[in-house]
């Protein structure tokens, strides 16, 4: 592989902000722009911060309103090489033959395992203890090229995908520290994955948080933590009105009811039974746009948490 000069940021949020600052500090010249796009009406959108720091650094920071203004960015900037994080659009095939030392973006999973949307939130409600991400080569398929490098974390049963996600960008960049310079020198050789040993994950909406209480109380607190902040959280009903779930934890001593019955609520909680006779202490919750301890907010145990309006 010959050495890389003329290297394109293209990406969004905040991984994306902390990977484009460490390429600017380990090889400033030869960054030649970023391409990012205006996401703003994301609670997890760092625009402003990336328009500041290009502006502070003299880089140019291009905004694009849509796929083909992006494409025609790409194709003017003639960039050898495309470092992608964060990236919502498909790239065209005539633009990523177009770019000489091809696009290398970052999908947190250990490929090839949960290829496609939303592979952070999908392990967590599997109740994997362990989680990652590849540094991998753009291909037509879905998440199927080559791999550059890999880095994974554990996680623990009190993780939130919030402690989850910062430690995963640590290791992140940890790895960029070490491989960059090199793949920038063409000393690193894609490795092609087992595609035998693909599994494929769903891009989540937020109208996928409706709780199940028919589910394990392991479930279901899995589901909780995996769609907690920065996410649209888990959400149920409580006599016709939403309630989102922030924060929550499995009660250990066995305890009967009917799924989704509210059987006690005292001071460090809300518990409602689940489908294995076991209970979810729910202890933060969101009502009408109001957030604070759940005890707060559900006085009755006369009701039901249900998955639906009824």
């Amino acid at each position: 592989m010959r050495k890389i000069d003329r290297v394109l940021f293209i990406g969004s949020k905040h991984l994306g902000l902390r990977v484009l600052k460490e390429i600017y500090s380990l090889s400033k010249n030869t960054l030649i722009g970023v391409l990012t796009f205006d996401d703003s009406s994301d609670t997890r959108s760092v625009l402003t911060d990336f328009k500041h720091f290009s502006n502070y650094n003299d880089i140019v920071c291009n905004v694009a309103k849509d796929r083909e203004e992006a494409e025609k960015i790409i194709l003017y900037l003639k960039p050898d090489f495309c470092l992608v994080v964060g990236w919502y659009w498909l790239i065209s095939s005539k633009v990523l033959g177009y770019v000489s030392s091809g696009f290398v973006g970052i999908h947190n999973s250990l490929l090839p395992k949960y290829r496609g949307g939303s592979p952070l939130i999908w392990p967590i409600i599997n109740n994997e203890n362990e989680v990652g991400f590849s540094f991998f080569s753009f291909t037509q398929g879905m998440d199927e090229g080559g791999i550059l490098a890999q880095g994974r974390v554990c996680v623990h049963d009190n993780d939130y995908i919030s402690d989850v996600l910062s430690n995963l960008e640590d290791e992140i960049i940890k790895v960029l520290k070490e491989k960059y310079i090199p793949i920038l020198d063409g000393e690193v050789t894609p490795t092609g994955q087992d595609h035998g040993l693909a599994t494929y994950c769903s891009q989540r909406f937020p109208h996928d948080g409706n709780i199940d209480w028919k589910k394990t109380a392991q479930d279901v607190y899995n589901f909780i933590r995996a769609q907690s902040d920065p996410y649209p959280g888990a959400f149920t009903y409580f006599n016709c009105q939403q309630i989102k779930i922030w924060r929550g934890r499995v009660f250990e001593s066995p305890y009967y009811g009917t799924p989704g019955q509210v059987s006690r609520i005292s001071s460090d909680g809300v518990y409602v039974i689940c489908g294995d006779h076991r209970a979810i202490i729910i202890e933060e919750v969101e009502v009408g746009g109001k957030r604070g301890n759940a005890n707060k907010f559900i006085k009755s145990i006369t009701g039901r948490m249900c998955s639906i309006i009824t």
